[in-house]
């Protein structure tokens, strides 16, 4: 043990991720005094204080045969015992002869640890890697042969989480050295990765010396492949600047250019205001992206890309093309090809230069919701009022184009509220929408947003199975192929893939949620109370024709609901005033068109009277009004109405009136 002899101070290792800590509690230790015990332990003959005080019990229950020895010789006679009550026991734990210093007080730190394990509290040393070793020794020495003492330790490790080194760089070279000397896969693995994020600080410890040299090389090599994909992540994400999209947008006009460059500004005013510089300042020259810094960007991201993607499409897989960059086609959920225009074709195409660049897999759902295309207004000469009118006019319309083009309305509470998402909402709506095409817009951004999170995924997601992660900044993502050395051909870990990222794991998220939320009973169930609304509130009079008028009966839902009724039409019926249902879109009489759908208002009677009756007529089966009659709202469209007068509705019904009233001249003087 080569770290042995250059340390100095005994520590203490908590567990359960607290730090260590100096201790110097070797002649008394509070930790394992139990005023309840019988038995007290001794570092020797010659020492006058007992340093232990435990259940003779607990040496029973080990059936060690060399304990057990010491335990009935070290038997109180009972006038020896009187000044100590309950004290029945004392055991002499002498370490061998012709030992130095260092190995005296390494046997009794062993000793001591000895019974920590036995009660299952912390364990002390001088370094992690010492300790495991004595401790396992005596373990062998003490327990009975047929015992599996790694398995013991194991089990002792995990109870009082000395297996979480998270920000503990000698603990976590300690248990990779232990475990390389048991074959202990899970310790390795926890170690391995969290000594490959400090690799800074486990290098230079003197602990790393009990490290063998095929586990230092893959540290190495680890942490070199590990600082590649750092640097190239950073470097992109400090301008949120990426060749593949900057080299498609060279055709493209000056406005759709300056779109993206107001949203990759937009970005990083974000997280000025976040971190107070972008990118982040560290107190020492290095690399200022780190793990913490990752998952904000991976949150804000993730709650991005469920706002804007487009749920229902996605890459046609049925489509074997062994050539992925011309694999160019999308699927929705109908399993339909998906339609796509010139400036979609140009940003899959980034898409895929970017994945085949990175050599990465393609994110499955890559499609955002796109609104529709707003054409720039004309430049012509009016008037300063009326331009402004014009302008404002356009706002809205943008503004309701993106706000109808997201799934604002699925998302969940996590990203509803996420700080980048709101900013992101207020800044489309903002972003000069009297110039740019909110379509052009969107998919520019999109471009910006789907690169991120490409370049996130490779540095985001940590090793699967880790016990331990904790807040650390360093990143748990270290490769593993061809590891532990002392199996390098069997593939015993999983490696840390870009398919655990959101992006990869949301549709199944999206398919769970839907199923679990919104089932077919209460869609029914829904639907049912909607119709009943609808048919007992009338739709608004299109004319007063004196035309002849068509109806549907107004019969209530049963409580069955109202789709197994509907979908039970009969074909052909006839669309007459006496129809119980009415029939589907493919059978109405074509004769019926919208001047004959209408509902008559009588100028005698005032609103609320109109109202009331056709309420009860239409909800009432036994008050059937032949006036009054409502027109469920999914049946509008089939009846024909396909336009409204352009007339202004009354206030309320009544006889026509003349709105434009000619006051009589007064007679000239």
């Amino acid at each position: 043990m080569k770290g042995l002899e250059q340390a100095v101070n005994i520590k203490l290792w908590p567990g359960n991720g607290e730090p260590a800590k100096a201790w110097g509690k070797l002649k008394q230790d509070p930790e394992l005094w139990d005023d309840s015990g019988d038995t007290l332990v001794f570092f020797g003959q010659n020492r006058p204080e007992p340093s232990f005080r435990i259940k003779s019990s607990l040496i029973r229950e080990i059936k060690s045969p060399a304990l057990e020895d010491m335990l009935y010789n070290g038997t109180l006679k009972r006038r020896e015992s009187a000044n100590t009550v309950d004290v029945v026991y004392k055991i002499f734990m002498t370490p061998p002869a012709k030992h130095d210093k260092v190995d005296v007080l390494r046997h009794h730190i062993t000793t001591r640890n000895f019974f920590a394990f036995l009660r299952r509290q912390p364990l002390v040393g001088f370094t992690f890697y010492q300790a495991l070793v004595d401790l396992h020794e005596r373990l062998e020495e003490c327990l009975p042969p047929t015992t599996d003492c790694a398995g013991a330790l194991k089990a002792y490790l995990v109870t009082i989480g000395l297996v979480n080194v998270c920000n503990e760089p000698r603990a976590a070279a300690g248990l990779l050295a232990w475990s390389e000397d048991v074959r202990w896969n899970e310790g390795w693995r926890e170690a391995f990765v969290h000594s490959v994020g400090m690799y800074e600080q486990v290098s230079e410890l003197q602990e790393c010396a009990d490290v063998s040299l095929p586990t230092k090389s893959h540290l190495d090599r680890a942490h070199l492949e590990l600082q590649a994909r750092i640097h190239e992540a950073q470097d992109s994400l400090a301008t949120f600047y990426f060749d593949d999209a900057h080299f498609s947008q060279e055709d493209m006009s000056p406005t759709v250019r300056a779109a993206s460059d107001r949203f990759r500004r937009f970005l990083r005013q974000f997280y000025e205001k976040v971190y107070h510089a972008w990118p982040v300042k560290k107190g020492q020259p290095g690399l200022w992206l780190d793990r913490t810094i990752v998952n904000r960007l991976q949150q804000d991201f993730n709650a991005l890309y469920e706002y804007g993607v487009d749920r229902n499409v996605s890459w046609n897989e049925d489509i074997d093309i062994d050539d992925r960059s011309k694999r160019y086609l999308l699927k929705s959920v109908d399993s339909q090809n998906f339609g796509l225009d010139a400036e979609d074709f140009r940003m899959l195409g980034v898409f895929q230069n970017l994945d085949c660049r990175l050599n990465v897999a393609d994110m499955p759902y890559p499609y955002p919701l796109l609104p529709k295309s707003i054409s720039p207004p004309i430049q012509s000469k009016k008037s300063v009022f009326r331009g402004k009118k014009q302008d404002k006019g356009r706002e809205s319309r943008v503004a309701h184009a993106y706000a109808e083009s997201s799934n604002a309305s699925l998302l969940s509470r996590e990203y509803a509220e996420n700080d980048l998402t709101k900013a992101f909402v207020q800044f489309e709506k903002a972003d000069q929408p009297d110039e740019v095409d909110p379509r052009e817009a969107r998919r520019e951004r999109w471009i910006i947003i789907y690169s991120i999170l490409q370049i996130l995924a490779g540095i985001s997601v940590d090793v699967p199975q880790l016990s331990f992660k904790g807040d650390v900044s360093y990143f748990l993502n270290a490769r593993l192929q061809g590891l532990p050395p002392w199996n390098p051909t069997e593939k015993i870990y999983m490696e840390a893939s870009r398919e655990q990222s959101h992006c990869w794991t949301a549709p199944k998220m999206w398919a769970n949620r839907d199923h679990g939320n919104w089932t077919s009973s209460k869609r029914s169930q829904s639907d049912a109370k909607s119709e009943r609304i609808y048919e007992s509130r009338p739709l608004s009079p299109e004319s007063h024709s004196s035309a002849s008028f068509a109806f549907f009966d107004s019969t209530p839902p049963t409580p069955t609901g109202d789709f197994e009724a509907d979908d039970g039409l009969q074909r052909g019926s006839s669309f007459t005033e006496e129809s119980t249902w009415a029939p589907s879109q493919g059978d109405y009489d074509s004769s019926v068109t919208g001047s004959s759908i209408g509902y008559p208002l009588s100028s005698s009677r005032g609103y609320e009277s109109s109202t009331t009756s056709m309420t009860e007529g239409s909800m009432n089966p036994d008050r059937q009004s032949s006036e009054y009659r409502a027109v469920p709202a999914k049946y509008a469209a089939v009846t024909g109405i396909s336009q409204y007068n352009k007339r202004p509705l009354p206030l309320r019904p009544g006889p026509p009136t003349n709105r434009y009233v000619e006051f009589p001249k007064p007679p000239r003087r």
